[in-house]
Formats: C-alpha cells, structure tokens, sequence
C-alpha cells in the first residue's frame, strides 16, 4: 500500500531520530530536509561577535529553525526537489538553481551563504568536517570510503546519499549528505562585483538582489586565489578601514576565516578544510564545497569566487532549503 504524506512524514521523522522532516512543495512532491535550531554566535567563538548567527534571521525575524535539503537537488517538472538515491542535477546557472528551488513554494529557496556558513560553524564547532566524493567516486582522504555511481557520470558522480554517515554533516545517517565533494552547489544572498561583497545583512532570502547592500564599500578584501585544504584559512586578508563589526560579519559567513588582516584564522577556522579560488573582475557567485576531482582543496570551507551566473558546467548544481 501507497505511504500517504503523513505516514512518510512520521516514517522518516521515526527513523532519524526526529532529525528529518518531510516537507511537501506546491506540486506534492516530497524534500527530505534536516531541522538546524537556531544557535548564537558567541556560543561557536566568542571572538565571530554576539547574538543569533544571522541564518536565523530572516528580515530582522528570529527563526527557531531553519530547514536544508538533505541530498543535493534533482530537478522534477522545474522544481528542486532532495529525495535520497538520486543523481544531482548538474549544468545548471546560478538563475536556473534559484529558479527551480523558489518554485517549490512560499519558504523554499535556494540554500544561502548564510545556510551554508551555519552548518559549517556548527561542523566545525562539534569537531567533525564530513567528507565526500572527492575523487572519483571516493574519498581521497580516505579511499576504502565510496558511494554509488551515477547513471549520468558513472567514473565520476555519485547519487545523493549514497555514501557512508562519514559524508553527512553530522556523522550520522540523519544528517546533510554530500556538503562536500560530489558537485559544487550553487549559494544565493551573496556576490561581488569587481572584488567588492554584496549580500543581506541576515538570512532574507526574499529580499530582490538589486537591494542587497555592499557592507564593505569600497574595499576589495580578497587575496589571490589559493587552493589547497588550507587554502581557505589562510587566505591572506587585507580589511583597510572596515569597521569591526564588517569583519565579524565577513567572517560569521564564512566569507573570510579572519578578523585582523593577515593570514591567522579565528580558532574555530584553525583547522577548517578548503581551498579559495577568486576572479576579482565581474560580478561572481558563490559555489561552495567542491567536487568530485578537488581533492584535499574540497572541504566546508571551499569557496569559489570565480563563477559569473551564466557559468554552466558538469559539477555544477545546488540544494534547497526551506524556513516557515
């Protein structure tokens, strides 16, 4: 017999502890996604600032909660969905993820930079950075780990899921597959433009991208591109006359791993895996993560400044999210 949403709500809420949520877009489709509860800043370091970290906050509101796809999406009939055993829809733009995620209905969107970063902190926090499909089907750090290859790209990719809990954000089978690794995923409520940072002062996902402020005016505060699985952390930063409260922010969106200019990282990005690559010309869209061939440089960390919108390619794709 057919489960009916409400059985297949409480049979995955069930199996994972109360840790995944089935929530339902306007199509009927189902997106397994994993609960995240709000936490404060000055809980992961007291030196990122104080105060509910900003994913948590959407247009000045405090969330309990916010929810993010547990698999990376496949698109059905337009829409971003994240069912496990599938292969992630790649060769998509920055517009085509956004597109396909928003359509899902009121409080699904793209995962932001604010997301990522969170379960990031949280990763870091709790001392565990997952792994993934970061070379051709395994681990390269740790070889004996795999995952099931994909239809579409058997030597390369992956289907979602299908990797051990060591691949999950939490080290469990409840937790965030494939942050790592697999495909880069596509990353809304951020850019730049010629070097300059632009992105929401909190997790407003609604807010139009013409409206989205520019904290850091005039500077340009990135360094050469620097791949590596310190590549990230050590990205030498220059901040000029940013006040004090733009670097805590830069660096509560895991944009920059630091607060004074330099190259030492906060102590809780002293150890976070993940290479930095820049195009400082042109407006450029976050990807984060990395994919199947980056090896050590693929990490929760990994950011990559270099993508204009329009960039497609075969590791490229994206996960939903969702906040009531």
């Amino acid at each position: 017999m057919a489960l009916n949403k409400d059985t297949l709500f409480n049979a995955v809420l069930a199996a994972t502890g109360g840790k995944v949520y089935v929530k339902y877009n306007v199509n009927g489709d189902p997106l397994y996604m994993v609960r995240i509860p709000k936490f404060n800043v000055e809980d992961l370091d007291p030196t990122l600032g104080s105060g509910v970290h900003p994913a948590f906050v959407v247009d000045g509101v405090i969330k309990n909660e916010i929810f993010i796809g547990a698999y990376q999406a496949i698109f059905e009939k337009g829409y971003a969905i994240s069912i496990p055993g599938c292969s992630p829809k790649v060769s998509i733009n920055f517009d085509q993820a956004k597109a396909a995620c928003t359509a899902n209905g009121p409080g699904f969107h793209l995962m932001t930079n604010w997301e990522w970063a969170a379960v990031a902190l949280w990763c870091l926090k709790n001392g565990f950075q997952p792994r993934g499909n970061t070379n051709y089907l395994k681990s390269h750090a740790a070889p004996y780990e795999t995952g099931t290859p994909a239809p579409d790209n058997p030597t390369a990719k992956t289907l979602g899921g299908s990797g051990p809990v060591s691949w999950r954000h939490d080290n469990s089978i409840a937790g965030i597959a494939d942050l790592v690794g697999n495909v880069w995923e596509w990353q809304d409520g951020f850019k730049i433009v010629d070097g300059k940072v632009y992105m929401p002062v909190d997790n407003d996902f609604n807010l139009a991208e013409a409206n989205w402020p520019n904290p850091t005016g005039a500077q340009v505060i990135f360094p050469a591109s620097s791949a590596s699985e310190s590549g990230w952390r050590t990205m030498a930063t220059t901040f000029g006359s940013l006040s004090d409260a733009v670097k805590k922010q830069l660096a509560q969106a895991m944009i920059v791993p630091n607060i004074t200019s330099g190259n030492t990282p906060l102590t809780i990005f002293s150890q976070a895996k993940g290479g930095f690559w820049i195009t400082a010309e042109g407006e450029r869209f976050p990807i984060r993560g990395g994919a199947w061939s980056d090896g050590a440089s693929a990490g929760v960390a990994s950011l990559s400044l270099s993508t204009a919108r329009s960039n497609v390619y075969t590791g490229f794709g994206c996960r939903a999210a969702f906040i009531v």
